[in-house]
């Protein structure tokens, strides 16, 4: 047998450690499952580093390599939350209170948007760039952005009721711009419409609003093939104008936060943490049926796939999925920490896995990849520190509310996912 000499040996080494590279870190992102904590000292030490507060700023994440972009100076809490409505639909403009943000520059671009009778509920059409909505009493009202800061206000849709909230947390058009769901009038108060023939009417079978009252929301998946729920879903059948008289009960091992993707297998599911028996987040197809049954029969069922075990039950996350284009299979995670190890100023020794970091995660292969640190502090202190970030309709890009450790200040920013990864290798990784 020939042996190799000390030069060739290196070099079956380094070509050894580059593929190990390849594998673990994608793009330029992290993809491991170690534990990366941010700096504690230095230039973007964890209880010092506060982006500067001017229009459009940037910083490249320390540990991820990621660009992350100030969104807002205002300090004003945002309201922010999984779906993609807070973003026009081709994720150039952010809804920011009532001002539209430049998601390049960070500029303002339109003031006094309305807030209409719920904030929360108003968004941007998935197709035009230029249009949101906001619901007036029983009017549904239509903003068109136009140049130098104009914009019109018109009359959409007239209920013939006064609508009421979905829970502002999905969207409630679907991602190709055709149908959507509003909530008016007295119970099942749920009702569905094509908006290529709005003077149809509604579809048969309007579900009950009982999940928005008791927290939970109501919306569209991407696809616009079910009416869904915090635990439920209902078919829709477009040929026949109908909505499925009963929903479908598929999750019931934690509680309502999630997003929902109409993925490239034709397929709809739901990201979702299991807190009941472990800590852990999940991919659950929402066609499966799973009352009744426990954790380990829920888990079990077809299609069901866990993407992620958080290391400590003081995590907690929010969810938010991208709903069309290449990118439609990615969701994305906020992963909170509530314990007191996170208060402001607080140490960053010890540091585990995936501690207030943004996550992407590939729900059809279960590729992980780590975006960054949303730097957030003392959580449970106020409902705004909370991060609660929202993707774009198509990936372009990820946004966040950080108060990066100062009391009483929240701002919201952003970093690129399609198309956007770091552009330097942020070091070699390697998991075992």
């Amino acid at each position: 047998m020939r042996w190799l000499r000390p030069r060739q040996v290196a070099c079956v080494i380094v070509i050894l450690l580059a593929f190990l590279v390849s594998v673990r870190q994608v793009l330029g992102f992290l993809t491991d499952a170690l534990s990366h904590p941010p700096p504690s000292s230095g230039t973007y030490g964890y209880n010092t580093f506060v982006p500067p507060n001017t229009t459009g700023a940037t910083y490249t994440d320390p540990v991820f390599g990621s660009t992350v972009r100030r969104l807002s100076t205002d300090h004003v809490p945002d309201d922010i939350y999984a779906r993609n409505m807070w973003w026009n639909a081709n994720g150039t403009k952010y809804l920011h209170a009532g001002k539209v943000i430049d998601t390049s520059t960070g500029a303002e671009t339109h003031t006094g948007i309305p807030s209409g009778s719920f904030n929360f509920d108003r968004g941007f059409d998935p197709v035009d760039p230029n249009v949101l909505y906001y619901f007036s009493g029983s009017t549904l009202r239509k903003v068109t952005l136009g140049a130098a800061g104009s914009k019109t206000d018109v009359v959409y849709f007239t209920a013939p009721a006064a609508f009421r909230s979905l829970g502002g947390t999905i969207n409630w058009m679907d991602a190709s711009g055709r149908y959507m769901v509003v909530r008016y009038g007295a119970e099942p108060s749920i009702y569905l419409y094509d908006r290529q023939n709005l003077a149809a009417g509604p579809y048969a079978n309007p579900v009950s609003g009982a999940e928005v009252e008791s927290g939970a929301y109501l919306g569209l998946t991407p696809d616009a093939n079910f009416v869904v729920g915090g635990k439920r879903s209902w078919s829709i059948n477009h040929s026949t104008r109908t909505v499925a008289t009963a929903g479908t009960y598929y999750w019931d091992l934690c509680g309502d936060h999630g997003a929902f993707l109409s993925t490239s297998d034709g397929r709809n599911y739901k990201i979702v943490a299991n807190c009941y028996d472990q800590n852990e987040l999940w991919r659950v197809d929402i066609t499966n049926n799973a009352a009744g049954l426990g954790a380990a029969g829920q888990k079990a069922l077809p299609r069901n796939l866990r993407l992620l075990a958080l290391p400590t039950w003081d995590f907690t996350m929010h969810a938010s999925a991208t709903a069309k284009g290449s990118y439609r299979d990615w969701g994305f995670f906020a992963i909170e920490d509530f314990s007191v190890n996170d208060a402001f100023n607080g140490p960053v020794s010890p540091w585990l896995p995936y501690k207030s970091e943004i996550i992407a995660a590939n729900v059809l292969t279960g590729e992980i990849r780590r975006l960054a640190h949303h730097r957030s502090r003392s959580l449970p202190a106020d409902y705004s520190y909370q991060p609660r970030l929202s993707v774009s309709w198509g990936a372009e890009f990820v946004g966040w509310a950080s108060n990066f450790n100062q009391t009483g200040v929240v701002d919201i920013f952003a970093t690129p996912f399609a198309n956007g990864a770091p552009s330097t290798p942020t070091g070699l990784h390697i998991v075992p």
